[in-house]
């Protein structure tokens, strides 16, 4: 009998547990399907992203940023088997915040190297290949951000960052930036998934190669990302007390790579002969800074309103950093506290490109704090608050890029002006010629003559000794550049020899300016 109950109690519980397990396995699969949906949608908003800034990429490139011909020239001679620093630029000492005179660092060039063996001199392809790299920083972007702030959040973050103006406008240049968020957010992503299981005297000699690796495509870049090794070294002795087997691993094979580049190709001597340190410096360039944060903001309409959500925004950001700092002591909390010490202590003033690498953790931390500031709120409250931001964002960015559209177009490359003065230059100096030219950098990738620059800020008597002491022997000047002297010393007895809507060429006689003085 006893049997008989039992046997029928297991036949009674056994469909119970038939449909507990049907439910727990609908559970998976229903947990499944919804990761693989929000997958899927960061992936389209991330495709979307990528989409938008491929198809408007324009031909040629502003003479503003003239570092672009420098990173071009700069991967030429290494297809070619040039020496890489010889860019054909002679250093002004009034003027040494133009370029460093070693040269710049060399991952990038070395990205846009395969690119030049491949089409050339093709300016389009050589953007193509950076914005890949802001495609590339947004996968570790958003590995990096979407534990802490969930899906709805990631994906606007994404939205937030992707079509921010400043960053919308970065895509046409053939800078450094893009490809230095790549391996500078990829290294943190690294470092902070190695760290929240590393053991002191355990010795991964995988992991170090890869984040030696990530650190030194960082410098190798930027030299800023100097910053990176700082915040590895900050947050093991943070976490350990005591330097851990890992990090001194990780930094001498980060040493031999950084020793490596300055033997074979360049070193930062230029930047540190330009750097001097001063408390003046710093607290100027902490105002400086601190206005220049707000044109994230700018709304192509309304100051007023661009200022005020700015200073809301930034306390909010400064707000979670802090925070972070205090409780987590990570790898991202040191870079961001390094790099801003760094930036903030150089002599050189250099706007949003100075920022843009961090905006991405600016923008994270704000909206983050932003989002908790309404933690305690209904739920139609919160959605409503999300709303309103996500709205004000969208207002102010397409006012801004409509703004921008609206003005006259910037003196580019691609103009015909420029390329028949370009074209003129090859044809009618010989390699010889020493020519002076406000983006000097870019003439010289065009037209592969040596090329020198004046500063806005140099009298007409150094100017003259100047131009004396190098041989300079062509002059060209531009409509749209601050930095004229036609009606200078240098010009008298000179001789024009080309002029254009745009440009107007003389060939110099320094000997007669000279005594015409």
């Amino acid at each position: 009998m006893t049997h008989v109950n039992s046997v029928t109690a297991r036949v009674a519980t056994e469909p119970v547990a038939a449909i507990g397990r049907l439910h727990l396995e609908l559970s998976r699969a229903n947990g499944h399907v919804a990761a693989v949906s929000k997958q899927v949608v960061i992936a389209a908003i991330l495709l979307g992203v990528a989409i938008c800034y491929f198809v408007s990429l324009t031909p040629g490139h502003v003479f503003v940023n003239d570092d672009f011909a420098a990173y071009v020239m700069h991967a030429k001679n290494l297809v070619e088997g040039h020496l890489y620093s010889d860019i054909r630029y002679i250093p002004n000492p009034d003027a040494m915040w133009l370029s460093p005179a070693s040269g710049y660092p060399p991952v990038y060039p070395m990205l846009l190297a395969p690119v030049y063996r491949l089409f050339g001199l093709d300016l389009r392809a050589f953007k193509i290949a950076t914005v890949l790299c802001f495609v590339g920083f947004l996968v570790f972007y958003v590995k990096l951000v979407r534990d802490e702030i969930g899906f709805v959040c990631c994906a606007i973050l994404m939205l937030l960052l992707g079509f921010n103006p400043v960053f919308w406008n970065q895509r046409e240049f053939i800078l450094s930036e893009f490809p230095y968020l790549l391996f500078s957010f990829g290294a943190l992503l690294v470092i902070e998934r190695v760290y929240a299981r590393l053991q002191r005297d355990r010795l991964e000699i995988g992991r170090a190669v890869l984040v030696s690796g990530l650190l030194y495509c960082a410098y190798g870049t930027r030299t800023i990302g100097i910053a990176l090794v700082f915040a590895v070294i900050a947050m093991d002795l943070a976490k350990f007390r005591r330097p851990s087997r890992f990090l001194l691993c990780a930094l001498l094979l980060t040493g031999l790579l950084v020793g490596a580049q300055t033997l074979l190709l360049t070193s930062p001597n230029g930047y540190l002969r330009a750097f001097h340190f001063s408390w003046g410096t710093i607290s100027g360039n902490t105002i400086y800074y601190g206005k220049t944060l707000s044109y994230v903001w700018q709304n192509g309409a309304c100051k007023g309103v661009q200022i005020v959500f700015a200073v809301i925004f930034t306390v909010a950001a400064a707000w979670g950093f802090l925070g972070d700092l205090w409780r987590k002591q990570g790898a991202t909390e040191f870079y961001l506290l390094g790099y801003l010490a760094v930036l903030l202590a150089w002599n050189s003033e250099i706007g949003l490109r100075g920022l843009l690498p961090i905006l991405p953790l600016y923008f994270f931390y704000g909206l983050r704090e932003s989002i908790r500031f309404f933690d305690e709120a209904r739920l139609p409250v919160r959605v409503i608050a999300m709303a309103a931001f996500v709205g004000i964002v969208a207002v102010s960015y397409a006012g801004e890029i409509g703004y921008e559209r609206s003005m006259p177009a910037e003196p580019n490359v691609g103009d015909a002006a420029s390329a028949r003065m370009f074209d003129f230059v090859r044809q009618h100096t010989s390699p010889e010629d020493l020519v002076v030219f406000p983006k000097p950098r870019t003439i010289a990738l065009f037209t592969e003559r040596k090329v020198t620059a004046l500063s806005p800020e140099q009298s007409p008597a150094k100017a003259l000794a100047f131009l004396r002491a190098i041989h300079a022997t062509v002059f060209v000047e531009s409509e749209w550049s601050a930095t004229k002297i036609a009606d200078e010393t240098a010009i008298r007895g000179a001789q024009t020899i080309f002029h254009n809507d745009g440009y107007r060429i003389y060939r110099l006689n320094l000997q007669l300016a000279s005594n015409l003085n």
